[in-house]
This record gives structure tokens, sequence and C-alpha cells, in this order.
């Protein structure tokens, strides 16, 4: 824009500086086309419209015809005689001159002449003056030098200008991008991890150095959270140990059996609030080697008699040869026990909760329970949320589940069994080493 705006006003200078040049230069041509030269005596005949202009300009514009003598052979009007009688003959002397005269009567701004030999008859010379030109002419010559030595270059010019402007844009918001990708990578897991701060303007700088500090808080505040969760479990048990030990010196009754339930689950949340601490505070350590047929045989060993006291049963259903994963074992197995717990309360009595190992890695189980909702399968992995139908518990055995595949670099899914009923399934890596 700066190299169109220079065009223009070096343009404009130039057209403005030659104005009253062109204007004469085309007076003279003008009036060169008509002379006629009879028995050596010029005559002229000017059409029309241009002798109308002349007579209306109101002694703005004058021409004469002067021999090397200083003999006024033609002239426009009376003032073109005043005008030009006071040439000299050394302003005749040369082809093309230009130069300013006074108004004969000396009032007014001075003509600005131009002297011109006739082609062909070097005795004969053409004159035109002019006064101080209208604005209007300014106006329109601009514009014609501007169509015809500028206008060309514009699409040029604004084609470059947004090429280029493209080009900075996209060059200026690469390191937005970049930034973006490496925010994206932010997660609760990932909380130590912040935004570069070098080779960035100076511009972003403060924007990013408040992002990360407002990270570090976060960062803080999640750990402080940690560990309250951490000490508040760790405290509570002891009190619950001590419970339980004097519930156990009571009376056989149902008070007493409601009690020790309560207990019992209150024990099983402060179980459930440490191992999410444990989960959230460790780095995973994946173990080579591990057999999901082996997790699956063990989990389902423990949970059956619980099945079995709710008229329920439990099925295992292996693959047909080792599953090798990279697992942490025990919160693997941890993982697939809240599962099983979670369809075990959800299957209607007289039903069985299936649990099936895939060769590709996966662990799947399934009930016949109302099943989860499109809506919901997304929040039933939040810790603490329980849905309506949903009695006892507290909301962490799912979330437990999650964080525990987001620790195995896994994940957990939820769709509906073909004949009713929810299947849960634990994507896992398979151990290539095994392959």
């Amino acid at each position: 824009m700066l190299l169109l705006a220079s065009v223009m006003a070096h343009y404009t200078w130039l057209a403005i500086d030659n104005l009253d040049d062109v204007s004469l230069q085309i007076q003279a041509e003008q009036i060169a086309e008509n002379i006629q030269l009879t028995g050596g005596t010029p005559t002229l005949r000017l059409p029309e419209n241009l002798q109308r202009a002349y007579d209306q300009s109101g002694s703005s514009y004058l021409y004469a015809v002067i021999d090397n003598k200083r003999n006024i052979l033609i002239a426009s009007e009376d003032k073109a005689r005043d005008v030009f009688s006071i040439l000299s003959a050394e302003q005749l002397q040369r082809p093309e001159s230009y130069f300013r005269l006074i108004n004969g009567d000396g009032s007014g701004a001075p003509y600005y002449v131009l002297q011109k030999t006739l082609a062909g008859r070097p005795d004969l010379h053409i004159v035109v003056a002019q006064g101080h030109l209208h604005s209007d002419v300014y106006i329109d010559t601009l514009l014609t030098e501007f169509a015809s030595h500028i206008g060309w270059t514009l699409p040029i010019i604004l084609i470059s200008t947004l090429l280029f402007s493209v080009w900075t844009i996209r060059t200026s918001l690469r390191p937005i991008k970049d930034l973006s990708d490496r925010a994206r990578m932010i997660r609760p897991e990932t909380r130590g991890l912040r935004l570069p701060t070098s080779e960035v303007s100076d511009e972003m700088l403060p924007l990013i150095q408040a992002i990360n500090n407002a990270l570090d808080r976060f960062e803080k505040g999640f750990e402080v959270q940690r560990r309250f969760t951490a000490n508040a479990a760790h405290e509570l048990r002891t009190p619950l140990a001590l419970l339980t030990a004097r519930l156990d010196q009571l009376e056989k009754s149902t008070t007493a059996q409601q009690l020790a339930s309560d207990i019992e689950r209150m024990n099983r949340l402060v179980s459930q609030l440490l191992l999410v601490s444990r989960l959230e505070n460790t780095t995973p350590a994946l173990e080579p080697d591990v057999d999901l047929n082996v997790v699956g045989e063990t989990v389902v060993a423990l949970m059956a008699p619980l099945a079995i006291a709710q008229n329920k049963s439990i099925a295992l259903r292996r693959a047909s040869g080792p599953v090798r994963v990279l697992a942490m074992q025990h919160q693997l197995e941890d993982a697939v026990r809240n599962l099983i717990e979670n369809a075990i309360s959800h299957t209607p009595p007289g039903t069985e909760v299936d649990v099936s190992i895939g060769e590709d890695g996966s662990l799947a189980v399934r009930d016949y329970g109302p099943g989860v909702p499109i809506d919901l399968r997304e929040r039933i992995f939040e810790r603490f949320w329980r849905g309506r139908e949903r009695s006892g518990g507290a909301g962490l055995g799912l979330a437990i589940v999650a964080e525990t595949m987001r620790a195995h670099g896994g994940r957990v899914s939820v769709d509906d069994a073909t004949d009713g009923g929810a299947v849960f399934t634990l994507h896992l890596q398979l151990d290539k080493s095994t392959l």
C-alpha cells in the first residue's frame, strides 16, 4: 500500500508539473493543423467548436502567428496583440521555448507562453498563452494521466498486496497454531506441560506467560486437592476400623447389620478415594506380558460369591490363546472388578454377567440391565456422578475405570447389548514383543 501511494503521488505531481506544458502543446498543434499558406501568407480557420472555446475563454487562452520581424500576422483578439507585442527577437530564435509574459495592462497573473516554429516555415512562429487554469482542467488531466499511466498497475498491485497479505498473515499466525496444538496436549495427567516462551513475538509473550502462570496455579490447586483427598481418606480409615471392631462386639441385631453395611460402604468409599488419588499421582509403568485371560479369571473368581449371593451368575469367556497386553496388573484388576460390580448391581436376579476376552486386547463386561442412554454415556465416567435409577455407591467406580484406562494409554467404551443390557469394553495395548 505504501508503494501504491508513492507511485500515485509521483504521477500526481508529475501530471500537475506538466499540465501547463501539455495544454500549450495541444493548443499549438491544433493551430498548426489549421494554418494554410496562400501565396506565402498564412491564414487560419479554426473549427467552429474550437473557435467558440477561445471566444468564450475571457482572454484566458490566447494565440498568434508571428514572423521573424515580430510582426503579428494572426491573433486571437486584441488582447493577444498587446501581450505578444513585448516579445523579443531572442525569444523567437529557438525552435521551441517556454516563458512567462505579463498582461498588457499589467494587471492579473502573468501568462504562460509557448513559442514554437511552424514546421517547414522557420520564419513563422506559433505563440500560444494561457492564464491560470481552472480546477476542472487539473482534475480532468489528472484523471486522464491516472488512467493512462497508473490505472493498469492497480490490478497487479492489488493482487500482489493480497498474496503478500495472505502470506504475512499465515506466517504471523503459525506460532499461534503451534501454541494451540501444544495447549491441546495439556490435560490433568500432563498438568506439568507449559507453553513455550521462546521464538514468539513480543506481543504474544505476555499472554503466554499469563497462561503459564494460570497453569502453575491450576497445578498447585490440583496437587492441594489430591493431597487433601488422600489425607482425608487415610485419616478416615482408622476411625472406620475402630467402628468395625466395636460393632463386632455388639449383639447381632437388625440395627447392627445395618450399621455394618453402612460402615462397609464407607470403607469402600475410602478405598476408592485412595485409589483415585494414587491413579492421579502415578507415572504409568506398564508391565509387559500381562495375560488378559489371567486377569479375567482372577477377578471373576473374586466376584462370583457376590453374584451368587444376589441370585445372579457370572461367566468368563476366555480367548483361544493368551492375550498379552501392556498393563499394571493390579490396577487393571481393580478396573475390571469395578466393571463387574457395576454389572452385578444392574443385572436382574436370575440373569448372568458375561465377561469375555478378545484377542485384540479387549475385555468386555455385559449385563442384562436397563442399559445406558446415549446422552449419558460420557457422564457416567465422571466422578461422583450417579444416575437417577442408581442406589448405593459413591459414583467413583466407573471414574476409576476411566482413570485406569487413561494411565494404560487405552480407553473404555459403553454400548447397548444386542438383546438388552449394556456392554462395557476395556481397550488395551497389545504387547507387540510377544506377537
